[in-house]
């Protein structure tokens, strides 16, 4: 006669195994956790040389706290995506100006490390030597000062000659006349309804060329006017003017910059 086998118990798994997998779940997400508000080995990196150099007596510009985590670091690489896109739609505006005004060939525009630059060849704008506007250049300004009259950015247009030396009565270096092309160029659109407070005229004279000016091409290169859509959305503020070393006018008694 056959014996019966013994009860083996309940088929599958043991009642403990879903406690203890319930465990290691919280465990992993617990983890997971941890790590996704860590900071990078760039941040450790960082704040080791901090002390290393506080322990040498140099001050470390770099904090701890600034360095964003967790929810923070996500929002912040969103805004930078969102950011790349409107800075391409800036690109493809000021492209369309530039076709719109028949001088695709005369200009360029694209991202730059301060923002979005249209840059136009120097004597689109203005004869040679002078800081006239051209009336061939009105179509083109006129269409920028409709879009950047539409923008929060703020403005800086900037003027560069080539090296060769000028001497006039006007324009005593090629300092005076990048500067008074800045000027005469934020001042038309400022006519043209550009917030003022919204602009700067800068002149670089010759200090920062794009090519060589060995040159006739090279030195046509670097007579251009850029206009830079910045980054930033504001101007100096007063605190920032009011660091700017003064002098003492002797003649007046007036304080003015130098």
């Amino acid at each position: 006669m056959l014996e019966e086998p013994e009860d083996s118990g309940p088929a599958g798994a043991p009642e403990w195994i879903v406690t203890f997998a319930d465990l290691m779940s919280l465990l992993l997400t617990f983890f997971v956790l941890l790590l996704s508000f860590a900071n990078m080995e760039v941040v450790k990196f960082q704040t080791a040389m901090g002390s290393i150099q506080n322990a040498l007596g140099l001050k470390s510009e770099f904090e701890l706290s600034d360095v964003p985590t967790g929810p923070e670091l996500l929002e912040q690489l969103s805004q930078k995506e969102g950011e790349g896109k409107i800075e391409e739609q800036i690109v493809k505006e000021l492209e369309k100006i530039l076709d719109d005004a028949g001088l695709k060939e005369r200009g360029t525009a694209r991202i730059d490390q301060r923002g979005v630059m249209l840059q136009l060849e120097g004597d689109v704008l203005f004869e040679s030597g002078q800081a006239v506007i051209s009336k061939s250049a009105l179509a083109v300004l006129d269409a920028l000062a409709g879009y950047a009259s539409q923008q929060s950015r703020f403005l800086d247009v900037i003027g560069h000659t080539d090296d060769v030396p000028i001497a006039t009565a006007i324009y005593p270096s090629n300092w005076e006349l990048s500067a008074a092309r800045a000027g005469q160029a934020v001042r038309y659109l400022a006519e043209r309804g550009v917030d003022p407070r919204g602009m700067r005229a800068i002149g670089q004279a010759h200090t920062v060329p794009v090519a060589d000016n060995g040159s006739a091409e090279g030195r046509a290169a670097n007579r251009r006017v850029e206009f830079i859509f910045m980054t930033e959305t504001k101007a100096p503020d007063s605190a920032d003017l009011e660091s700017l070393p003064r002098t003492a006018d002797s003649s007046s008694g007036a304080i003015s910059n130098e």
